[in-house]
């Protein structure tokens, strides 16, 4: 049973504020929605803040048409540590400076999954990911934040049944075609990966990412993914994916890669990308995923 408990519409033309507090408590998401209304353009910053005004979870910066809308969710696993534990919420929305007053509009929500039939309820597999594309100065030309979702086919069984061995993870920057992968036109590919140090891939891969559970912090309970690659050219990329190497049993975890006999990768989490992301050469690609299990 999907239980909604909405919060009052009102218009976002100010600062942040303008949403009233929210509850939230384990196994529940909070959703913010925009709304352009017609006929405005709404840009605007959506985050979310906690009690002491300081910022958390995701963010997302977005520029809609009139009579579009889009949400950017906080799940209770990001923020609730205790089964008992109540966070208060801000959703926050910030219009970009010229933007009309009452351009945009917002409401929040509380979603609370409670599937009938305990014993037939589902592991849900979150992945937050956080693009954030820098100039070679340094200076931010692009931030992306969104949610995906598990690939249908991932190795959650094989792997709980010890049929497979979990090796290095991935992640994929899909290009929109070979010739526009920000990472090398040669040889020709989709993928601009970002790998484990020790995983043998090709010249258009960062071998830099890392691999960490934290047990404390904003991310305690959760599965992080972090790294970078600077662009060879300048390109678009539409899609990203998570990737895991499984290998025949025997195979030790670290020496699980692609490239040992038997091995293969699978695709874990993914997401398509509307807009896509352009990227000029020499600019750095910083990815982060937070993958989280409820």
């Amino acid at each position: 049973m999907l239980k909604i408990l909405p919060v009052a519409l009102i218009a976002v033309s100010t600062a942040w504020g303008q949403l009233e507090p929210v509850g939230l408590t384990a196994s529940q998401t909070l959703r913010l929605k925009v709304a352009a209304r017609s006929p405005y353009t709404c840009a605007a910053e959506l985050g979310f803040l906690d009690s002491t005004g300081k910022a958390l979870g995701p963010t997302s910066h977005v520029t809609l048409q009139p009579g579009q809308s889009t949400t950017l969710d906080l799940p209770s696993a990001a923020v609730v540590k205790q089964p008992s534990q109540r966070v208060e919420i801000q959703p926050r929305v910030v219009p970009d400076p010229g933007t009309s007053t009452g351009a945009c509009e917002a409401d929040a929500e509380v979603v609370e999954d409670k599937p009938a039939g305990g014993p037939h309820e589902g592991i849900k597999v979150h992945g937050h990911w956080t693009i954030d594309v820098r100039n070679p100065d340094g200076t931010l030309a692009s931030h992306r934040d969104f949610e995906n979702s598990l690939f249908p086919g991932a190795p959650l069984a094989t792997n709980l049944a010890r049929t497979k061995v979990l090796g290095l993870w991935a992640v994929a920057l899909v290009a929109i075609s070979t010739a526009s992968n920000p990472c090398s036109p040669s040889p020709p590919s989709f993928f601009c990966s970002i790998s484990e140090p020790t995983e043998s891939i090709g010249a258009w891969a960062s071998t830099n990412l890392t691999v960490s559970a934290p047990t404390s912090g904003p991310n305690s309970g959760t599965l992080v993914l972090n790294g970078s690659v600077i662009a060879a050219q300048s390109g678009t990329f539409n899609q990203v994916i998570t990737t895991v190497d499984g290998c025949p049993v025997g195979v030790a975890p670290a020496a699980c890669t692609v490239s040992c006999s038997g091995c293969t990768f699978y695709e874990f989490t993914s997401s398509a990308l509307n807009p896509a992301i352009n990227i000029t050469a020499g600019q750095l690609i910083q990815v982060t995923v937070v993958i989280s299990f409820t």
